[in-house]
């Protein structure tokens, strides 16, 4: 297992000599909620799932601000992460958890993406100033000296509160990380909308991250806008509507989970998968791990790795002005094939000019990965009808 690189276009991730199809997934607590056995039973499935990437905050407090105690007498006052409550003295007992979950994680072929400050709605920056501009190169250095070696690390700065009044201590903590020799790739994990917004031009910031949460309507700006970004850098959708979520607008279901993750990848980035019963660990998680989404998360993740994705550039001009902020649509860098997303039942009008005028467009169905039809067209446009037995679907245009 080597460490994850990036492509010579700034696009995409290299893993061994290979282009590397990011599918994550977010358990936050997990280091000091989760048991061994647990760890072994969620990783087992994901991996069968296809999911390579897990993201996780190796302290936590959760949303309301309680404290997922590690023993006996933890407290906000005695947090079981530093001692006296100061990052700059970490506890060996408590990162040993932590220890435990990357060599599992290891284990399962996973890259774990640690949040090291973040502990939900800014518990460590902000509702206890514990992580500050002082101490926060102290903790960084300290945490890269354990991990540097770890090939499956990756690193996530940031504190789940927009950056502009911490911004001193993100910049403490990624120089923290360099000075203690980390070699993984580095992120910042933003409170809405991306990490490009604050550090882009950073020389520590390898990939932005784009986070949406109830604001998801916006994934397709914000993905394209990253992609086209220069210096060019991989843009991944990590945070958006949890599946099954209590806290949004509209029911969370698993149409709007594939809808987030096919107008990411088609906008020009990855993906990353959510569920509510895994970051708040209720009573339902190992049932929730067969969830609609997370299940279509395989599907769309078989699809796309069964094409040349990585060839991939994102290309809203293949249907009419005006459609961006629903739909997703790519086409390959040699023409030879594209891929347009309907999220609903509906008719657009593509321009198959581009494949050369000459295509064999097959209709795929997002909830069972199967093709539901196929046939030859020609033509510089043709206006398609997504199958009317399905709420969303694929089309995949190949150049005949």
């Amino acid at each position: 297992m080597g460490f994850l690189e990036i492509s010579d276009n700034g696009h995409y991730f290299i893993r061994d000599g290979k282009p590397f199809f990011w599918l994550g997934d977010t358990i936050w607590p997990a280091p000091c909620a989760y048991s061994e056995e647990e760890l072994e039973f969620y990783f087992t499935r994901r991996k069968e799932q296809g999911f390579n990437v897990v993201h996780i905050m190796t302290t936590w407090v959760s949303f309301g601000g309680e404290l997922f105690a590690v023993q006996e007498g933890d407290s906000t006052d005695n947090m079981p992460m530093w001692l006296n409550n100061n990052p700059a003295t970490p506890r060996d007992d408590f990162f040993r958890l932590v220890d435990r979950f990357i060599k599992i994680a290891a284990k399962y072929d996973f890259l774990v993406v640690l949040l090291p400050c973040g502990g939900g709605c800014g518990s460590f920056v902000d509702l206890e100033k514990f992580i500050t501009a002082e101490n926060a190169r102290a903790y960084a250095k300290w945490l890269a000296m354990r991990y540097k070696d770890e090939p499956n690390v990756l690193w996530a700065n940031g504190f789940d509160m927009q950056p502009w009044d911490f911004e001193d201590i993100a910049q403490e903590f990624a120089a923290g990380l360099k000075e203690g020799g980390a070699k993984q790739l580095m992120s910042y994990h933003p409170c809405g909308p991306s990490s490009s917004g604050y550090f882009h031009n950073e020389d520590w910031l390898d990939m932005n991250f784009v986070q949406t949460w109830a604001d998801y309507e916006q994934i397709p700006k914000l993905v394209s806008a990253d992609y086209h970004r220069k210096p060019h850098k991989p843009v991944i959708h990590v945070e958006g509507a949890y599946e099954s979520g209590q806290e949004y607008p509209i029911q969370v279901n698993s149409q709007l989970v594939r809808w987030q993750a096919y107008t990411s990848v088609l906008c020009g980035g990855f993906h990353s998968y959510g569920h509510n019963d895994f970051w708040r660990k209720t009573p339902y998680w190992r049932e929730c791990l067969d969830a609609k989404g997370a299940n279509q998360m395989t599907i769309m993740k078989d699809f796309f790795t069964s094409l040349e994705w990585w060839k991939l550039m994102p290309d809203p001009t293949l249907y009419g002005p005006g459609i961006l902020h629903k739909h997703g649509a790519a086409i390959s860098q040699d023409g030879d094939f594209a891929v347009i997303y309907f999220p609903c039942r509906k008719e657009l009008t593509i321009s198959i000019y581009k494949l050369g005028g000459t295509v064999q467009a097959a209709w795929i169905d997002p909830t069972t990965g199967k093709r539901v039809s196929e046939t030859k067209i020609s033509g510089e446009t043709h206006t398609f009808t997504s199958p009317a037995c399905c709420d969303d679907a694929i089309l995949l245009l190949t150049k005949a």
